[in-house]
């Protein structure tokens, strides 16, 4: 309610500021108390302060602990008024150039004020007291807290220490008192630690009231101070009151502080309600009106005046009725003539800005009938101006929709003009004021484009003919520009359906891969701003090769010839051959590497490369057996050709290993073969190894143990037969018939028998057997 005063005071002051920054406050000690106190009240008010007593300490020399301040032009926040101090008051002067610390410790503190904002310990209180009588239920006067313990550069250990002050009222007879010194809408005291800034070590404390840590050239020789604040509370018309304003150290005298209270400003005037804001976030709406009226009456008035921005409102002189209907920005005063005094009442209002900008949209009418599909949300940038605090909250087909908030259109981004070429923007700022813009819809008929035909490509970006390929859209639009007369800088972009193309939205990159296989549809829309055109559909295709052309690998034997044969139904052959053979087979006659390209009806090309490679049949040379090891007996095969081979002991079974492993002991024919049918080579081999037993019973029958085709490959052998004891039983020749497990033709038990075998390359093998009858 009184923030306009203060907001005035300090833009004014600020600016005196600029031109005499380097002056100082001043400061009159001739003032006698009652003196002092009548000039805190309002010029023309009619509160008269009586029981006036202000109680501080006398310095000598006329110098006390309260005085009168004037801002003589330093740019001080507050232009004069009142100064009550913690010491003396003529060292409130600036610069900031010394810490101030005065004040004996003597000098007695406040209880009351000690109760008030729960401290103890006070000292070096001065305290200004009066009665006054209420003419209307609200007080209020503006002032400032400064202190020397507002430091810059405090230690850690000085963030918790504040002097302290309050406004004491109470109605008279009251034993309570209210404390008009606290943060705003908080019952919490003002003090150092309460109402600080941030920049230092201590943590800020409602730093919107702070004005600023002071440096040495300050009309002040305190170190800091808050924003012109202002004190103010509810009373009751017709009852006395007593206020009593008290400032003291707390715990010691060090550290000054001292409370500016303004002059004139100590008022009992009427309470008009909030001022209406952008800063407090309740500014009024554009169209809005704001009636105001004192919520109360004081008797007796005589007639009512009301002033926007000091000047007198036209009709509103000298009336009846303090009511007034605001429509417009500005300070406005209530003048109350009670006949020996006046009676005031203050209110400021701001109106939210909105933006609502009409405007129109275009779109191209594709088959000519008067209906073509519209983006709305195209039009919002222009409808709010680009401030980003309006926001459209829809859109609507006329305005009565949009008042009420019905039939909101739920597809902004596709509408149809079907029910008309206008539509309502409903748009809302920051502090839900509300206006509306229309958007006007405009049909235009669009000039038919001759067609292109299918754009056709190959297959030609991936092994597998999977209908995928890229389309360079530049060349579409050549073809698009060489079937119709467009506009010189005419623009053509390509979209994967109709209504992204009629939307403008998502444009396809150039070059394009389709996605979907073989065939898909796209659209063009040719964009230009003295025409409009209709949307073409293209017909994209990609031509592939039905039959597989994956290069082989063909062998040819050594002297013979092969027909290499690409297949039929192609439109067109070319061998790489010298001459170029264009038939769809050709003969070869020795290896080497043989590409055909084949062309389809489609146009589409393809090549596959035939790798052909010499075979021929091979020739054992030897074959290495590996005899007397049980399972690890083998064969290997050694061979000499120029083909690819594999090996068989049977002629049924082969394998691409040369070796063959864990071959039982008998008689072979290794077979070996070439791979692509080009001759085959055989040999014989053996595998040796005794018997681990015989049964010499007369049955024919493994009647003898003998070693099979050791006269083969040993034939100067020599196999010696033993008993258990090593008693030599038997000597056998290669190519005897055996032992038939006798000794001096006396059949021998069932036993082991052991022998020893040494070949004719010097190997021994030793061993035993067992023999049952």
């Amino acid at each position: 309610m009184r923030e306009y005063k203060i907001l005035f005071s300090v833009l004014l002051l600020l600016i005196l500021s600029n031109l005499a920054s380097a002056q100082t406050i001043t400061v009159d000690n001739s003032k006698t108390p009652t003196q002092l106190v009548q000039e805190l009240i309002t010029t023309g008010s009619c509160v008269q302060p009586t029981n006036i007593s202000i109680n501080g300490y006398d310095f000598g020399g006329g110098e006390k602990s309260f005085a009168w301040f004037d801002s003589n032009g330093s740019g001080f926040p507050l232009e004069k008024g009142l100064l009550i101090s913690t010491g003396r008051a003529s060292s409130a002067i600036g610069p900031n150039t010394s810490l101030l610390s005065e004040g004996p410790s003597s000098w007695p503190g406040d209880t009351d004020l000690e109760r008030a904002i729960n401290e103890t310990n006070t000292i070096n209180a001065t305290v200004v007291e009066f009665d006054f009588v209420a003419v209307t239920n609200y007080v209020s006067f503006n002032y400032i807290f400064s202190s020397e313990q507002y430091l810059s550069n405090p230690g850690s250990n000085q963030c918790n220490y504040s002097d302290g002050f309050a406004f004491l009222l109470k109605e008279n007879g009251s034993p309570s008192n209210q404390n008009l010194a606290v943060v705003p809408g908080t019952t919490i005291p003002v003090k150092v630690t309460t109402v600080r800034g941030s920049g230092t070590i201590c943590p800020a404390a409602n730093a919107q009231y702070f004005d600023a840590f002071n440096g040495s050239n300050h009309p002040t020789n305190f170190n800091g101070q808050t924003k012109v604040m202002n004190a103010e509370a509810d009373i009751i018309p017709g009852r006395s009151y007593h206020i009593k304003m008290v400032i003291a150290d707390q715990g010691n005298n060090l550290y000054d502080s001292a409370i500016f209270i303004g002059g004139n400003s100590f008022n009992n005037d009427y309470a008009m309600g909030d001022d209406r804001l952008i800063a407090d976030g309740n500014p009024l709406c554009p169209g809005e009106t704001l009636t105001v009226t004192p919520d109360y009456i004081v008797p007796g008035t005589l007639n009512y005046t009301w002033l926007k921005d000091g000047i007198p409102i036209p009709g509103y002189t000298n009336v009846s009725s303090p009511t007034y209907t605001i429509n417009a920005a500005g300070v406005y005063t209530l003048v109350a003539d009670i006949g020996t005094c006046t009676v005031r009442g203050y209110i400021q209002v701001e109106y939210a800005p909105i933006t609502a900008n009409n405007t129109s949209l275009s779109q191209c009418d594709i088959n000519n009938d008067g209906i073509a599909t519209f983006n709305l949300n195209d039009a919002v940038s222009v409808v709010t101006g680009g401030n980003s605090a309006m926001t459209v909250q829809g859109f609507y087909r006329t305005i009565s929709e949009a008042q009420n908030q019905q039939n909101m259109i739920t597809t902004p981004q596709a509408y149809q003009n079907t029910a008309g070429n206008t539509v309502v923007a409903r748009v809302k700022n920051g502090f839900n004021c509300v206006a509306y813009a229309t958007i006007t819809l405009q049909v235009n008929s669009s000039v038919v484009l001759n067609p292109i035909p299918t754009v056709e490509v190959c297959d030609y970006d991936t092994d597998a003919q999977d209908g995928f390929n890229q389309f360079n859209l530049t060349n579409i639009t050549q073809q698009i520009t060489n079937n119709n007369t467009l506009p010189s800088g005419a623009l053509i972009q390509y979209f994967a359906s109709s209504a992204d193309a009629l939307n403008l939205t998502n444009p396809l990159p150039n070059p394009y891969s389709n996605t979907t296989a073989f065939q898909q549809n796209i659209y063009a829309r040719v964009i230009n701003t003295t025409a409009c055109y209709e949307i073409l559909q293209i017909t994209l295709k990609v031509n592939s090769f039905s039959s597989n052309l994956q290069d082989e690998n063909v062998p040819i034997c050594s002297g013979n010839s092969i027909i290499l044969d690409v297949g039929s139904g192609y439109s067109s052959y070319s061998w790489n051959t010298n001459p170029v053979e264009t038939t769809q087979s050709i003969t070869v006659l020795q290896s080497g590497n043989y590409s055909v390209t084949v062309t389809n009806s489609e146009g589409c090309s393809a090549t596959k490369t035939y790798f052909v490679t010499t075979s021929g049949p091979p020739t054992i040379t030897s074959i290495e057996a590996t005899s007397f090891s049980g399972a690890a007996n083998s064969i290997t095969v050694y061979v000499t050709g120029s083909g690819s081979y594999e090996y068989s002991l049977n002629n049924v079974n082969y394998q691409s290993s040369a070796i063959f492993t864990g071959v039982y002991p008998g008689e072979y024919t290794v077979y070996v073969r070439d791979k692509n049918g080009c001759g085959m080579d055989t040999e014989t081999a053996y595998i040796l190894d005794y018997p681990r037993f015989f049964t010499p019973n007369g049955d024919g029958y493994n009647d003898t143990w003998k070693i099979k085709n050791l006269d083969i490959y040993y034939p100067n052998s020599q196999l010696y037969i033993f008993d258990r004891y090593g008693k030599l039983l038997k000597e056998i020749s290669a190519s005897g018939e055996g032992w038939n497990g006798t000794f001096n033709n006396t059949a021998l038990p069932s036993d082991d028998y052991w022998f020893t075998l040494t070949l004719s390359n010097g190997r021994i093998i030793k061993g035993h057997f067992s023999m049952k009858r």
